[in-house]
């Protein structure tokens, strides 16, 4: 018998948040075990501890908790990602991205996706992110974001290596509280969502390579 997945709901639509509930209840494979109307509510209950975090983008969403959800926090599933923000990145990411009115099965797929460590998305979606990186202008890219100092870099090349900021201080004989503030710059100064969305913006702008 298939162990149901843990998931996380979010949204600030009472009805929103109802109907994911009841549509990926019925499925049987998902056990939800915190619903919250923000991220920043859903990550200070920790999730729930569930394995994925499915978020309505509603009108007033505030994108900016992505950013601390970082790589301990569940798999994300994006709803309405085509209203606004950095698609393409968002992908690159490792978010998976659905619009809005997607059906409770595609979003169980995604999310199961997800979980596997896939990035799912649909059609529509998909094109907009390819567009936007095929128009993409790397040397304007660069130019936008703030200058980098030496030490960011140093931190945001151990960053594109997967290091987490325990292990980026030890690697850079810094504090750990140190390091946490350079990656909090060097996201903000990158205008990201995340650690992944930051590391991903600076390899399209050749601010690092692996």
């Amino acid at each position: 018998m298939q162990v149901p997945v843990r998931a996380a709901l979010v949204s600030n639509s009472p009805l929103v948040l109802a109907g994911l509930k009841d549509g990926l209840e019925q499925r049987g494979d998902f056990e939800i075990v915190c619903v919250h109307d923000s991220l920043a509510i859903a990550r200070a209950d920790s999730f729930g501890e569930a394995r994925v975090c499915i978020a309505d983008l509603g009108t007033d969403a505030d994108l900016r908790p992505i950013a601390e959800i970082g790589e301990q926090g569940p798999a994300l599933v994006l709803l309405g990602a085509d209203r606004d923000g950095p698609i393409a990145d968002w992908l690159a990411a490792g978010i998976s991205l659905l619009p809005r009115d997607a059906s409770i099965e595609a979003i169980a797929i995604a999310a199961h996706a997800a979980c596997a460590g896939l990035v799912a998305s649909c059609a529509k979606l998909a094109a907009q992110a390819v567009r936007a990186g095929l128009n993409a202008d790397r040397p304007a890219l660069a130019g936008e974001v703030d200058p980098l100092t030496p030490r960011e870099r140093e931190v945001l090349l151990k960053m594109s290596l997967g290091l987490g900021n325990r292990q980026i201080a030890q690697a850079l004989h810094i504090s750990a509280h140190t390091a946490k503030f350079h990656v909090a710059q060097i996201i903000a100064k990158l205008d990201a969502t995340s650690r992944a969305h930051a590391v991903a913006k600076a390899m399209r702008s050749g601010l690092v390579e692996l």
